[in-house]
């Protein structure tokens, strides 16, 4: 078990992430307040050792993709709807624009959600967000393409400047 120190500590540099992430996946208040705190209790029960902050932060990211699976999994098997239905349930942005930016982010496959928000949103450059999703900063590079490409196709093409 961890010091609860070093648990508050990254709770307090990692929470933005972590609530990103989980939302990101979930798309439910709800289940990403749950994937949240059971992200940060598995870390305060873990006994692994990090290196430094940046092996702290790719632990958490992977953990709250996990968690996040892991919701989305429970929902399919107990077949429930996502809790979108409870007023005030689903988060928004104070801005219209960012939040069908992140609709259009929550409906791109996993993979590409995952990128598209290390990448853009917690401004994390490729070679750390490759290393925190486990896969090489190519297959990443190659995933923010796509992504990018399938948000061109659910935003329309009028919401991205001519490259």
């Amino acid at each position: 078990m961890r010091d609860t120190g070093e648990t508050e500590r990254a709770v307090r540099l990692y929470s933005g992430t972590v609530y990103g992430i989980a939302l990101t996946h979930t798309a439910s208040r709800t289940d990403a307040d749950d994937v949240f705190q059971e992200t940060f209790l598995a870390f305060h029960c873990s006994s692994k050792r990090f290196n430094d902050d940046e092996h702290i932060r790719a632990w958490l990211i992977r953990t709250a993709i996990n968690m996040s699976r892991r919701v989305l999994s429970r929902r399919r098997r107990t077949a429930q709807e996502p809790d979108e239905e409870i007023p005030g349930e689903r988060f928004e942005f104070a801005a219209d624009e960012q939040n069908d930016i992140a609709d259009a982010v929550r409906r791109l496959p996993e993979k590409y959600r995952a990128a598209i928000w290390l990448h853009y949103f917690e401004d994390m450059p490729t070679a750390q967000a490759a290393k925190a999703l486990g896969v090489r900063e190519s297959t990443l590079r190659s995933q923010l393409v796509r992504g990018r490409e399938k948000l061109k196709d659910i935003l329309g093409k009028d919401w991205f400047e001519d490259e």
